[in-house]
């Protein structure tokens, strides 16, 4: 058993969920609408994970999470002023990462967050899983992206719900990150998603997929 995973994402009607030459942080929805539904979520939540690149290009606070995580490898440009840091959200911020990350970036960032080596060159996700549930007691945990991270909890088949704001932008561009980044899956390697829910808002939509994954899989 793990916690149940749920991934909030907002994809541009073109797939996109950053524009290819990003220079600052990027609110891909317009309406206040989208804000208001994550933190619900994220309140919903036990804990809430991000990716290290979404980190840094968006530091988000992650509030109201009483469980702030940020994922990475190395650390490389976790700074201890990100938002999700400040002690003034109440909970804890972990930070969870390899083998690889340089003992002087752990000792910056020990005394803002609790650090977890979870991997050798990558973390696990399913160790991650494992942690939260057995270390934090979380029993649903919201992750934000981005696309990489996608990717590996998708191939861990450890993705339950999806919600998605499908927003009327149009963003272009061979580079730009998706949801789901990564080497790609074979056409049936992933179940197809059931819709349990459609909500319009002005010209956005709401959307909430369910995954059901084989049960000899889990």
């Amino acid at each position: 058993m793990r916690p149940r995973v749920l991934v909030n994402m907002a994809p541009s009607l073109d797939g996109k969920i950053a524009p290819a030459r990003k220079h600052a942080p990027f609110l891909m929805s317009r309406h206040s609408e989208d804000a208001t539904r994550m933190r619900a979520l994220r309140a919903r939540a036990d804990a809430v994970v991000i990716g290290a690149g979404n980190l840094r290009s968006d530091d988000p606070d992650l509030a109201p999470g009483r469980l702030r995580v940020v994922v990475t490898r190395t650390g490389e440009q976790i700074v201890p002023t990100a938002k999700m840091f400040r002690p003034t959200h109440g909970g804890e911020a972990v930070v969870v990462h390899a083998a690889t990350m340089p003992e002087a970036k752990r000792a910056a960032l020990r005394p803002h967050a609790t650090l977890v080596e979870l991997g050798d060159a990558e973390v696990d996700v399913l160790r991650l899983l494992g942690w939260l549930e057995t270390e934090r007691g979380c029993r649903v945990v919201l992750f934000e992206g981005g696309g990489v991270l996608n990717a590996q909890l998708l191939t861990a088949r450890a993705v339950d719900e999806l919600h998605l704001t499908l927003v009327p932008r149009i963003l272009g561009g061979s580079t730009a990150p998706t949801m789901v980044d990564g080497d790609g899956f074979e056409p049936d390697a992933i179940p197809d998603a059931r819709l349990a829910s459609c909500e319009r808002v002005d010209d956005e939509l709401f959307l909430v997929y369910e995954l059901k994954w084989n049960c000899d899989a889990q």
